[in-house]
C-alpha cells in the first residue's frame, strides 16, 4: 500500500531549534528516517522564506479552542471568554472579536497554507470552554458546533473569487463537541452544509480513542476505530484521505479527573493561568503515543490513506525518533 509518511512539525522555535542547523537539519533528518516530508503547523505570520517549501506536504492550521460563542455573539462574548486580551491576542485565541474578523483571519491562514501547495490544510472541528474540559458540562452540542463551523468555512470560502478555498481543507475529528465520528448522521448533515467542494476528512486515531474511556488496550482501540469508521456512510468513508496516527489510552485518567471536577482555586485564576493548566491537562488525555501492535495495519488497510502523519508529543528529537521507529516497525 502506497502512502506518504510525514512527521508532525511546527514553525515554533521549540521545534526548529531541535536541530543545530535548523531547517537544513530537518531536511537531513527526513532523509535519514526515510520520511516523505512534514505536516507543518503554521502560525499567524507570513511563513518565513527559510522554511523549505518542498518538504511541506501537509499544513496544520492553528486551532481555536473556544470560538463558537464569539462567532455567534461577537465582542461581548470575546470579552467574556478572553478578558483583558488585546485584539491582536484575540486573533490567536479565536480569530478575532467578531465574525468579520474571524473570517479575515481564517482567509489569511488559508492563503498562507496555499503558499506551500500542500495536499491539504488541516482544520480542527471542535469547540470547548476551558472549564468544560474538566466537567464535560458542554454549552453546545455536536450539531451546533458543526453548523457554526460550516457557516464559518462557507463564508470564508466566499471571500475567494471561485467560492473555493485555495487549498483543500482536511477537517479533523476531536473528542470535544464537534466532529467526533461517533454519529454518522451528524457527519452527513455537516457535509451537506458545506457549499464548496475542496475538502476532505482527516481521522486522528488518538482523538477517536479519547471518546471511549472504557478502552484499556490497543487491541480494543483498533477494534473501536475500525467499528466507528465502518458505521460511517460510504461517502464519508471515501472522504477520509489522511490519518494522524497515534495511540491514546487515557480512559482511567479521564474518569478520575471527571470525578474530581474543576481544579482547586479555579475561580481565583486569571485566563493565562487557566489556559496553561488546561493545556497540560489536555495533553495527559491526548497521549500521542506510538502504536505497539501490528494490528494498527488494519486501520491503514481499511482507510487506504494518501497521507499518514506520525503525530507524537515529544520533548526532544531523540524522543521523537524512538517513537517514530516503534510505530514504523509495527507498520512493516
Amino acid at each position: 500500500m502506497s502512502y506518504q509518511n510525514l512527521m508532525d512539525f511546527s514553525v515554533h522555535p521549540s521545534d526548529v531549534n531541535r536541530f543545530a542547523n535548523a531547517w537544513d537539519g530537518l531536511q537531513e533528518y527526513l532523509v535519514e528516517k526515510q520520511l516523505d516530508g512534514v505536516e507543518l503547523l503554521i502560525g499567524y505570520e507570513h511563513p518565513a522564506e527559510a522554511v523549505p517549501r518542498d518538504i511541506v506536504k501537509s499544513v496544520h492550521l492553528p486551532f481555536w479552542l473556544t470560538w463558537l460563542e464569539v462567532w455567534r455573539k461577537g465582542a461581548a462574548a470575546a470579552k467574556h471568554y478572553y478578558p483583558g486580551m488585546t485584539n491582536d491576542q484575540l486573533r490567536f485565541c479565536c480569530g478575532g472579536e467578531d465574525a468579520a474578523e474571524m473570517i479575515a483571519t481564517q482567509k489569511q491562514l488559508w492563503e498562507y497554507a496555499a503558499l506551500f501547495q500542500p495536499a491539504h490544510a488541516v482544520v480542527h472541528a471542535s469547540n470547548v470552554e476551558l472549564e468544560h474540559t474538566y466537567t464535560q458540562d458542554f454549552t453546545y452540542k455536536n450539531t451546533e458546533v458543526l453548523a457554526g463551523l460550516a457557516d464559518l468555512l462557507n463564508r470564508t470560502a466566499q471571500e475567494f473569487e471561485d467560492g473555493e478555498p485555495p487549498v483543500k481543507l482536511a477537517i479533523e475529528n476531536s473528542w470535544w463537541p464537534g466532529l467526533d465520528f461517533l454519529f454518522p448522521a451528524e457527519l452527513d448533515d455537516f457535509a451537506g452544509r458545506l457549499e464548496f467542494s475542496n475538502w476532505n476528512l482527516l481521522l486522528d486515531t488518538g482523538h477517536l480513542m479519547n471518546t471511549n474511556p472504557a478502552l484499556r488496550c490497543e487491541d480494543e482501540a483498533v477494534d473501536f476505530v475500525l467499528d466507528r469508521v465502518s458505521r460511517l456512510s460510504k461517502e464519508a468513508q471515501a472522504r477520509i484521505q489522511s490519518l494522524h496516527l497515534n495511540c491514546s489510552l487515557s480512559g482511567i485518567y479521564q474518569v478520575e479527573q471527571l470525578q474530581q471536577g474543576l481544579p482547586a482555586n479555579w475561580s481565583d485564576m486569571n485566563f493565562p493561568e487557566k489556559y496553561s493548566l488546561t493545556r497540560n491537562y489536555v495533553l495527559k488525555i491526548d497521549q500521542h503515543l506510538p502504536f505497539q501492535t501490528d494490528r494498527v495495519k488494519e486501520i491503514i488497510q481499511e482507510i487506504t490513506p494518501e497521507i499518514v502523519v506520525h503525530d507524537f508529543i515529544t520533548k526532544s528529537i531523540d524522543e521523537y525518533s524512538e517513537k517514530l521507529e516503534q510505530q514504523l516497525n509495527v507498520l512493516k
